[in-house]
């Protein structure tokens, strides 16, 4: 889509138009994937690829809604709420905020 990032292609092309283009990574996406073990990168086009290759393409976008929604509501940038995120016991970074 000419004139918008690659996020927002993503998400239009999904919510829109039903088309999977890719994962959308914002700041919650690039946050959980990364406290979560997914990726190591810090990119968000090399975060996307890593998201891609680990998640089938019909889970892309659904990926993106809930770690947009985790992120806002449980596992917020300065105050993680460990203790009551489901993820707690796979997530690797539940011990740094404990």
């Amino acid at each position: 889509m000419p004139g918008v990032a690659r996020k927002t292609a993503n998400i239009v092309l999904y919510h829109g138009y039903g088309v999977t283009a890719g994962v959308a990574v914002d700041t919650h996406v690039m946050r959980l994937s990364q406290r979560l073990g997914l990726t190591a990168q810090k990119d968000q086009n090399k975060i996307e690829q890593d998201l891609m290759a680990i998640t089938p393409k019909d889970k892309w976008m659904p990926l993106t809604d809930l770690l947009i929604f985790h992120g806002r509501q449980v596992c917020m940038a300065k105050n993680p709420q460990c203790a009551a995120c489901v993820l707690n016991k796979i997530c690797p970074s539940a011990f740094t905020f404990k």
